[in-house]
């Protein structure tokens, strides 16, 4: 069949034409089938594979790009199918009699690194387009990339390149999923935990409660009993203090010990002396231990049942190390693009700025064939190992089909950063902390098509000093809950700015350039919950909410894409 019929057809087939895919089929059946025989010699399964065959392809028209290439595209959806098949039947496993009991349930498929196999279905449908064609037709189908190039109508490298980014972005999706996965398990822990701490504070004062109040029912028999037994015979007189012993052989001597008692030596000898009874008189004992006073003491001290002072509160210092790392990636695909030439304001004045005469340098470019004509005209606006590479790049991508638009793809990564941080306590709840961060910014930009690309990448590596205040919301032995507010300024060191320029799929040139990156500044908010894993060890988790003040430049990172961006330190913190 001729090309321009078989491109009528398939538009007709793309229509829905019924007609239209009959004589499709009639057309290529024959020769399908072939495909299908070399893979299989049983002629009903040949019938099968290559009805499931034609299912696929008549349903897929949307994925075939260039018409006059429809041939290729379905014998090799054919043969995939055929293939697929003979796997199926190669893997096909003898199983004796006697075991077949234990192979008659069907068995879970497996998971992906953890993931169940449903969700890494879900995620490679998020895909960009592009990716996910290749990925399902490269795993699933088992394709190589020049029968992926020659289906989709691109090139084998461009098909390698989309699989391995796939790959990178399904990876990064298997992290945010544990990671979700770990917050929602850490939050229900966290709340049992402290419901359980409560609890058991709870049972621990009841039983108290009711021996204080055991002890005062029995305190009134307790003193008449003392009252009776002899002078020189040590009394032992119950006192509504709980946890409390007093020891002394005289009033002016009390001594802490472990008995809700208070031992007297010669107690009505004392009583004598103070003049409270009659030596000779036999004076209710209660109504003269309600007229005794004891000395003063320090009730607090007396009483393990009230809270000794707090060794927290002698820990003043803190030293923490802190780790958030990639969560997410801010991917933006074929944006527009607009170059910015550079113009001298020394030779501002001339209308070729330098260039050839009778050229005037505008003052933006958005398509590639202005930026040829640039290139051409300004032979000192780009280097001169690069030039040839750039102009070859330029000229290719305006001659190609359609719009000639420069379009860029940018991917920012999420910053790495670490942080060590010192802290000093400056009451039992506030506390103020300082110290030095480390953050790494790492970007990757490309233009242009089919093998004639540029290729960027930036990092910016930053040193940052925070100023934070914190405020413990609720402090038990075990568990610390805690918010945070603070300030950070961050200074560039060393930004990079590399660009690789590529023809027709081969690296032709590189290229490094200075960038200026200007300071930043951020706030910061967070909530933190600390395990106290020993009395000076601790680890701790704080998921903040940072917000990046703009700078007004125009270099791109995660963070111009993404002034507010949510972050998820974990870390170690030492106190003493």
């Amino acid at each position: 069949m001729l090309a321009m019929e078989i491109t009528r057809l398939i538009e007709r087939c793309r229509q829905g034409d019924a007609d239209a895919l009959g004589e499709l089929y009639k057309a290529y059946a024959q020769q399908m089938r072939g495909v299908c025989r070399r893979y299989i010699s049983d002629e009903q399964t040949v019938e099968d594979v290559l009805h499931d065959a034609f299912v696929i392809i008549f349903t897929s028209f949307d994925r075939l790009r260039d018409a006059r290439r429809a041939e290729a595209w379905m014998t090799s959806i054919t043969r995939n199918v055929a293939r697929k098949c003979m796997e199926q039947q190669t893997a096909v496993t003898m199983v004796p009699i006697e075991e077949a009991a234990m192979v008659s349930q069907p068995t879970e498929q497996a998971d992906v690194r953890g993931v169940p196999l449903s969700e890494v279905v879900r995620m490679i449908d998020r895909l960009p387009e592009g990716y996910g064609q290749v990925f399902r037709l490269s795993v699933f189908e088992s394709m190589s990339h020049k029968e992926i190039a020659d289906m989709l109508g691109i090139e084998p490298h461009s098909s390698s390149s989309q699989l391995a980014r796939a790959k990178k972005m399904l990876r990064k999706m298997m992290q945010h999923y544990w990671v979700a996965m770990l917050l929602l398990l850490f939050i229900p822990v966290t709340l049992f935990l402290l419901r359980k701490g409560d609890n058991a504070v709870t049972k621990q004062e009841d039983p108290m409660a009711a021996k204080q109040e055991k002890s005062e029912s029995e305190h009134q028999p307790s003193l008449k009993e003392s009252a009776r037994k002899p002078a020189n015979e040590p009394v032992m007189v119950p006192l509504p203090f709980r946890y409390t012993t007093l020891a002394a052989d005289t009033m002016q001597r009390v001594v802490a010990q472990t008995v809700d008692t208070i031992k007297l030596d010669t107690i009505l000898n004392t009583m004598a002396q103070e003049q409270m009874i009659p030596d000779s008189t036999a004076t209710d004992t209660t109504k003269i231990i309600r007229k005794m006073e004891l000395p003063h003491y320090d009730t607090a001290q007396l009483l393990p049942d009230q809270p000794a002072k707090s060794t927290d509160s002698e820990k003043k210092w803190s030293l923490e190390l802190a780790y958030a790392g990639q969560f997410d990636e801010q991917n933006h695909y074929n944006q527009p693009y607009i170059y910015k030439p550079f113009i001298d304001p020394a030779i501002q004045h001339s209308p070729s700025q330098g260039g050839q005469p009778g050229y005037v340098v505008p003052n933006s470019i958005d398509n590639w064939a202005d930026y040829a004509v640039y290139l051409a005209n300004r032979p000192d606006a780009v280097s001169e190992k690069t030039r040839s590479a750039i102009m070859n790049i330029a000229l290719s991508n305006a001659n190609r089909p359609g719009d000639d638009k420069m379009l860029r793809t940018s991917h920012h990564r999420m910053p790495v950063m670490w942080s060590l941080a010192l802290r000093y306590r400056l009451s039992r709840s506030l506390g103020l902390e300082t110290g030095l961060s480390y953050s790494r910014l790492a970007s990757d930009f490309e233009m242009g098509a089919e093998g004639y690309t540029i290729r960027e990448q930036q990092t910016i590596h930053y040193l940052g000093i925070p100023v934070k205040g914190t405020y413990t919301i609720y402090g038990k032995k075990q568990w610390n809950f805690y918010g945070s507010l603070g300030l950070t300024t961050e200074i560039p060191v060393s930004p990079s700015f590399n660009t690789d320029y590529y023809v027709n799929g081969v690296l032709e040139s590189s290229d490094q350039t200075a960038i200026r990156v200007p300071w930043q500044f951020s706030t910061t908010f967070g909530l933190g919950l600390q395990l106290h894993l020993t009395p000076h060890v601790g680890f701790f988790v704080e998921p903040s909410l940072q917000y990046f003040i703009p700078t007004h430049s125009d270099i791109e990172t995660y963070r111009t894409e993404h002034p507010f961006m949510f972050s998820l330190p974990l870390g170690i913190r030492f106190t003493w």
